[in-house]
């Protein structure tokens, strides 16, 4: 009103520019960096409702640690520490020396039936230094108050005794004490 034309936008000789080169970089960095942690990551997503063609390494951790911790426990204040009775009734399946020394109900069990896996298990307790657990198992004599067993090979399989298995095999190990000697767990599943 004061008598100048009004002009829109800038005056003459200037540059209108609503976006800056620098503005333009970051955003094109933070969209191009956004879609490439899309691409890779979405394929995951679906990961835990697809089946797996191995045995999980949480299978066999479960099973070693359900065994070490508790089923062979003599307590379970002191995980890893096997009460021989308990030893003897899984390794050789003898129900009623696990119910004579309250061992777990389970003691006697087949570990597939008791941890509820579908494939094969293999249960070994062997010197720590052994290379071959699944062929050489510790066999012991091994004094309990319900007795003394002789020869008891420290060696369960479920897949009828050739603990071969078929395809992948997925091992879990634990340090055990029988009877204040050191040996190591071994648990197999495929």
């Amino acid at each position: 009103m004061s008598g100048e034309p009004r002009t829109r936008g800038p005056a003459l000789g200037e540059t209108a520019r609503a976006q800056t080169p620098i503005d333009f970089a970051i955003g094109a960095s933070v969209f191009l960096l956004t879609l490439a942690f899309v691409v890779a990551f979405v394929p995951t997503l679906f990961d835990p409702f697809t089946a797996a063609d191995t045995a999980s390494p949480l299978v066999s951790d479960r099973v070693a640690a359900g065994l070490a911790g508790d089923l062979l426990a003599a307590s379970p204040a002191e995980p890893g520490v096997l009460s021989p009775a308990c030893t003897v009734a899984f390794f050789e399946s003898n129900a009623t020396l696990g119910t004579d020394a309250d061992c777990h109900p389970a003691a006697a069990e087949s570990p597939t039936a008791h941890f509820g896996i579908d494939g094969d298990v293999q249960v070994v307790i062997h010197a720590l230094n052994e290379t071959r657990p699944s062929e050489n198992a510790s066999t012991l004599t091994i004094p309990t108050r319900h007795g003394t067993f002789e020869d008891v090979e420290l060696s369960r399989s479920t897949d009828g005794g050739g603990a071969t298995g078929g395809g992948d095999v997925t091992v879990s190990r634990r340090l055990v004490s029988l009877d204040g000697t050191q040996y190591r767990l071994t648990v197999r599943v495929w």
